[in-house]
């Protein structure tokens, strides 16, 4: 796998998957602007209507405007060249110390939740994050709003207050996110990564913070600190701004000059530090670390110089997208026939002004973890065959072509993502390539390459092995990591069976982009019904709006008899094994822009395809015949009839992998697992990990054969193939399964347990972790659009003063959230906190004493901040697709949903616009006060919870039939 991470350690974060960038003239198209009388052109893909415009304002500071005529949201982003890297070494954690502490006060805006408040009452979000040498902030709202919005964002640059009381409230916010993942397994990797790296370099850093070293008065006064470091690292000429709005570019120049020229530029430069990750001489080394949860992994990691100055070659692309091929003759292929391996990628890693490193990272298997050091060799024996045979021009022109049709067809993604990620860019690429930059492939430099490749030697890594099997001999600082670090003297080599090869050209580039939509106006339509049987229903949209040569295939298989842990657990391996099938043959398809997904939801099977269309019907017609293989393998009298085509050895590997998965949820962070837990409670078509884990567990390949037949034997099918894909092609894919299906009408299957009405219901979950969590989940009382459109409404107006006066005022916790709790069609909120010191007895008694005091706060509300707060609502809901992708979902969501008059969004926006303050008292009272329908989960092993007892003479939600 060819993937491009930002992190500290080894690629286990991914922010960006580069499939690869390149250039077709009539392809492009240029956003041309004058701004101090010098031609800016911006290069922009083809669907991109937007204009842009490039300013430096007089203090220094890099803009990006883009004047957006469609867009029905504005977005802004500011990215600061200043992260973790940064800080000073007496006070670890400052810079995302500091990222917390600008949104609560600033001089003209002093109150803490102002800022928040302002953008969530104008149907907006928020947030910001600290990065390696990076301080990103970002935020969307209702363009109307887009100028306050910005009067209030500027001022975290200009004149933040840091007030005292606040600064000693949010350390403890800080300490409590480094609790709540104080077992995570990356941060505790990453850790003792810390502690063997060049002390030297800035990696070396604690980059999160806690109240140990936050608070801290023998090292000086943290509030002088934050002062120093913003007036030092927060200096406009190290800043970049996105702004992205309806309003015309004049108008934007005009705001944003008057808002952030304002911001203080102090001429800092960037700054670089010069020491090496290892010191000379240190490498090579074995690190040996036990993580937290069942997890084995080989990580080979190659320090380089930095290649920032190199995006127009890409040689890392290049070399990556050898290493991690998965297609035959691979080295995953290998590995998994030898069962060592499930997974490879290989990418660059750490990645700063001074340098980057080289990761390649397996996925173990139990059995593979003793072989590590033959995988090892078998790493190099990859990049020695690459040395030799691999630099060739023609895999560089192939993969400069996908990156032109990736650039040529790039979509519009959501606003706030969009602009978060240019302004991170345009410190990466001069202005005129910052939206093409991580695209172009512009000179193809094999001495480069082959240079890179001399980097890649045993003598200059660092080999990491992670694995319950560890018997390590120190603990980290921080995270208490147990970990071992030994010096290689020697890598062994081994004489290799393995016949690895490069990979062959791609057979699944696109060859048409030809429209096939000849109407003249864009038009917006829903699906039509090509195929209307009894169980068997195919959907298709011809699509003339987005005008994108790509399409989207989705089948939805209910399955009546799927009725327990067992049967889920047999499906959910099938479908691992089907999967794993098609990866080695499809892996080019990937490449190519064709994405896919088989996967269980309930007790439907969901397969998705989505890319180019030209090769679209290709894939699709593979991946639906290789799932129905046990069916069409028993027309065929050739194969004998309990035989599915399946090997010993793949189906105890994918058995075993399955269960390891299963059983490290019940590792996770504990609001994670009390915020799954409630469908697991409440629909009967849902079972949790650690019931499908017992379940799997206990049969064999011959039971497994048998049961997957049974569970085909019925089954019902809601097709929808839409996008640039006529009706013809749409039939032609679905009519060799058509046979398959009956017309006999099934059972209902997947069904909703009510909560009912004054009924408080309690079950806790045995979780081994530091902190504990609570969620109180409120179910509606059914599923009409007005009661769907109330629930909704009721967590915009609880959203902000829950988050605020649980995190913040009270100081319980890092994660505190207000979240849908949407079940099928059954609609419901929950709320949801973790902390790393109160007890759960607190924890419940503090959103009681929330809610009552909210009720109040509800009751005293104007009608026009009720009006406000409705109008939020409504924005978020009237809000259009941004791409194909999007629109198309929308249609899926319908139709699994069986809402085929497609027009439930109208209803629910019809719905709040009637739904008057009254009403929401009406609801809120007897569903949240008085604990109506309410149901309470915790992670603190208190409460037993029979499933039976609960599960018994329950009542069962009726549907609406309003969507039919």
């Amino acid at each position: 796998m060819n993937m491009k991470y930002i992190l500290y350690f080894f690629c286990l974060i991914l922010i960006s998957v580069q499939n690869v960038a390149s250039e077709i003239t009539h392809g492009f198209d240029s956003s041309v602007e004058t701004t101090n009388s010098i031609q800016i052109k911006i290069e922009k893909s083809q669907p991109d209507t937007s204009k842009y415009r490039y300013i430096m304002l007089p203090n220094k500071m890099k803009v990006l405007l883009i004047s957006d005529v469609k867009a029905d949201k504005a977005a802004v982003s500011l990215d600061v060249f200043a992260g973790s890297s940064h800080d000073p070494v007496t006070r670890q954690g400052l810079a995302h110390f500091l990222e917390h502490m600008l949104f609560l006060g600033t001089d003209k805006y002093p109150e803490p939740n102002e800022y928040q408040s302002f953008i969530s009452k104008n149907g907006g979000s928020h947030n910001a994050y600290t990065s390696f040498e990076h301080t990103n902030y970002f935020f969307d709202i209702n363009p109307k709003s887009i100028e306050p919005a910005l009067d209030r964002f500027s001022r975290f640059f200009i004149a933040p207050l840091f007030n005292s009381e606040y600064v000693n409230r949010e350390m403890n916010v800080v300490h409590s996110e480094y609790m709540a993942r104080i077992k995570n397994d990356y941060r505790r990797q990453r850790d003792a990564l810390s502690e063997i790296v060049n002390p030297s370099h800035p990696v070396s850093k604690f980059s999160v913070g806690n109240l140990d070293i936050l608070s801290n008065e023998r090292i000086g006064n943290v509030k002088a600190d934050l002062l120093k470091f913003h007036d030092e690292h927060y200096s406009a000429n190290k800043m970049a701004l996105v702004v992205l709005a309806p309003n015309s570019l004049d108008e934007l120049e005009s705001i944003v000059t008057a808002k952030f020229n304002e911001v203080k530029n102090s001429n800092r430069s960037i700054s670089e530090h010069k020491e090496p990750l290892f010191t000379k001489g240190r490498l090579p080394l074995l690190l040996s670390i036990k993580p937290v949860q069942e997890n084995h992994q080989l990580t080979v990691t190659f320090p380089l110089p930095s290649m920032k100055d190199y995006y127009r070659e890409k040689p890392l692309n290049y070399i990556s997208s050898l290493i991690g091929d998965e297609g035959e003759g691979s080295l995953l292929s290998f590995l998994k026939d030898k069962g060592w391996a499930e997974a490879l990628m290989a990418g660059e890693g750490l990645s700063d002004q001074s340098g980057s490193s080289f990761n390649v990272t397996i996925r173990l298997t139990p059995a593979g973890i003793s072989q590590w050091e033959k995988i090892v060799d078998l790493v190099f024996q990859k990049i020695e065959l690459i040395s030799k045979n691999g630099i060739e021009k023609w895999r560089w022109i192939e993969q400069k072509n996908l990156a032109d049709i990736a650039f040529r067809f790039k979509e519009t993604v959501s606003p706030s993502a969009r602009v978060m990620q240019l302004s991170s860019q345009l410190h990466d690429y001069p202005s005129h390539l910052v939206i093409r930059g991580p695209y172009l492939y512009d000179r193809f430099n094999p001495e480069l390459i082959y240079k890179l490749l001399d980097f890649l030697k045993p003598n200059n890594s660092l080999v990491t092995l992670v694995s319950p099997e560890i018997k390590a001999n120190k603990v980290s600082k921080l995270y208490k990591t147990p970990y071992k670090l030994k010096k290689i003297k020697t890598l062994k080599r081994f004489r290799s069976e393995a016949d690895l090869k490069l990979p062959l050209p791609n057979k699944f580039i696109p060859d048409s982009f030809e429209i096939k939509s000849k109407l003249k106006e864009l038009t917006v339509d829903t699906p039509k019904l090509l195929v209307d049987n009894e169980n068997f229903r195919l959907w298709h949209h011809l699509d003339s709006l987005y005008q994108v040569p790509k399409a989207q295939f989705y089948a939805s298989f209910r399955i009546p008899s799927l009725k327990d842990a067992n049967d889920a657990s047999m499906l959910d391996l099938y479908l691992r094994i089907v999967n794993e099938k098609l990866k080695e043959s499809n892996y080019a398809a990937t490449l190519a822009g064709l994405n896919y997904g088989l996967f269980r939801k309930a007790d439907k099977v969901i397969i998705f395809i989505s890319g180019f269309d030209s090769k679209l019907a290709f894939l699709a017609k593979e991946i639906t015949a290789e799932f129905f293989s046990p069916l069409f393998n028993q027309r065929d009298k050739t194969v004998p009839e309990n035989n599915i085509n399946l090997e010993d050895e793949l189906f105890y590997r994918l058995r075993s992998e399955l269960t390891r998965e299963w059983q490290n949820i019940k590792k996770d962070s504990p609001y994670k697992q009390v915020a799954s837990e409630v469908s697991y409670k409440i629909d009967t078509r849902s079972w949790s990990p650690q019931e499908l884990a017992e379940a799997i567990s206990s049969f064999d390949k011959n039971e497994f054969n048998g049961l997957i037949r049974t569970l085909f034997s019925d089954l019902t099918a809601d097709f929808l193939i839409a996008g640039n894909i006529n009706a013809s092609e749409a039939k032609s894919i679905v009519k060799p399964m058509m046979s398959l299906f009956n017309d006999k009408p099934l059972e209902v299957g997947r069904q909703i347990y009510k909560v009912t009405a004054g009924e408080m219901l309690n079950s806790s979950l045995e979780i081994n972790h530091n902190d504990l969590a609570i969620l109180r989940y409120y179910q509606g009382r059914n599923d009409t659009a007005l009661e769907e459109a109330s629930i909704i409404l009721l967590r915009q107006l609880i959203s902000s003063d829950f988050f605020h006066e649980l995190r913040t005022e009270k100081q319980l916790g890092y994660i505190v959230a207000t979240v849908n709790q949407k079940v099928d069609r059954v609609p419901g909120i929950g709320l949801l906190v973790q902390s790393p010191d109160a007890s759960l007895v607190r924890l419940g008694e503090e959103i009681d004493n929330f809610l009552l005091n909210f009720l109040d706060k509800l009751k005293a509300m104007t009608k026009e901040d009720f009006d406000k707060q409705r109008k939020a609502v409504l924005f978020k809901l009237q809000e259009k697709p941004k791409n194909l992708s999007e629109h198309l979902s929308r249609y899926w969501e319908s139709i699994i949903t069986l809402n085929y008059s497609f027009d439930r969004r109208e209803k629910l926006i019809a719905a709040i616009q009637k739904i008057s303050h009254q009403d929401i008292l009406d609801i809120f009272y007897p569903l949240m006060i008085k604990s109506g329908y309410s149901f309470q989960i915790d992670s603190g092993n208190i409460f037993s919870f029979d499933k039976k007892q609960f599960e018994e003479n329950r009542e069962i939600f009726t549907f609406s039939t309003e969507d039919r």
